[in-house]
């Protein structure tokens, strides 16, 4: 343990005071501990740590040359004996485990105490807050202050020039269809909205669309007319179905008919060798005596039971009409 002294430039907003300093993590390393909910019921408050995450993060520091510019937030506790010069514009406070809490930015953090190399870090530190203010503060900071959404980043990733390829051709699918097609007006690029589909959402639901199947090495064009024709005709049988909740805004629904999207491609070319609106209809046609309004709330149980469904009704029709041939039918 030692005394150690920095750098601060010191703030004030609405009465409450915090100090701006830079700080190594090394001497980060040292005093800095996290609060857990799952390590105390009773007053911990910070979520569980994602090792992955952090490793990523030392990843992305050591050998990617990446950058943190964002600041931590620490609550300095009775042990740090944290002090302000005015006069040198400087802080000091003792080494001690455990003398500074972290409020935000564990994982930024964990990264950087993973990291290899030696890194100056922005740091807000706060002194003097019991319990119920680091509390208010931590949820403040989780709530009023909220992150870019990953919609409008998914949305502006082609600007930075990280998208992927599969990424790519899923924006330009995503921007046509928004523009001709059944979806038309109903696919929200950057923001989530009730009643239209995000490109998170999208991308979730097309990831597998580009990796095998038909349309695995088929160009743009071709790719966006087929989609078309499945949506198209996938809105048709879910009207049949006259179920309120059978919609392609629905999110589970959309991801299920991605997720048959093979088996029905592929039977509609078996069958009838072209992928016409009328053709995917009939393929599609079975799913349409599927009971929509029981299938209830966002979860992956949900979705699963809607996907399960759909495959069974598929397969029973294919069961029951593989069994005539031309030569025996009359």
């Amino acid at each position: 343990m030692e005394t150690v002294r920095f750098k601060t430039l010191e703030c004030i907003q609405n009465d409450k005071t915090f100090f701006v300093t830079i700080l190594p993590n090394d001497v980060l390393k040292s005093v800095c501990f996290v609060s857990r909910r799952d390590e105390d019921s009773q007053q911990g408050f910070q979520r569980t740590l994602n090792e992955t995450r952090a490793k990523d993060i030392a990843k992305y520091l050591d050998e990617l040359n990446g950058t943190i510019p964002s600041a931590l937030i620490l609550s300095a506790q009775d042990n740090a004996k944290f002090t302000f010069d005015a006069n040198k514009s400087e802080i000091s406070f003792v080494t001690n485990p455990n003398s500074f809490m972290v409020l935000d930015g564990q994982h930024r953090l964990f990264g950087l105490l993973k990291a290899n190399k030696k890194y100056l870090i922005p740091v807000i530190i706060f002194n003097k807050l019991n319990t119920t203010q680091e509390v208010n503060l931590f949820i403040d900071i989780n709530t009023t202050q909220k992150g870019v959404p990953t919609t409008l980043l998914l949305d502006i990733k082609n600007l930075s020039g990280k998208e992927t390829k599969k990424e790519d051709k899923q924006r330009q699918l995503f921007d046509r269809l928004n523009k001709d097609s059944v979806l038309a007006g109903l696919m929200s690029p950057a923001k989530s909205q009730v009643g239209k589909i995000t490109r998170v959402s999208f991308n979730q639901a097309t990831s597998e669309l580009y990796d095998s199947g038909f349309f695995q090495d088929k160009d743009s064009e071709t790719v966006f007319k087929g989609v078309k024709n499945y949506l198209e005709a996938a809105e048709i049988v879910f009207k049949k179905s006259k179920s309120e909740k059978a919609k392609l805004t629905n999110s589970n629904l959309f991801r299920a008919l991605f997720t048959v999207f093979h088996d029905v491609i592929d039977k509609t070319l078996k069958n009838y060798s072209d992928l016409k609106v009328e053709s995917l209809i009939n393929s599609l046609d079975p799913i349409s005596k599927l009971p929509f309004d029981s299938y209830t709330g966002t979860s992956n149980a949900a979705y699963s039971k809607v996907v399960s469904d759909m495959r069974k009704e598929l397969n029973e029709y294919d069961k029951r009409y593989n069994n005539f041939n031309s030569e025996n039918l009359f």
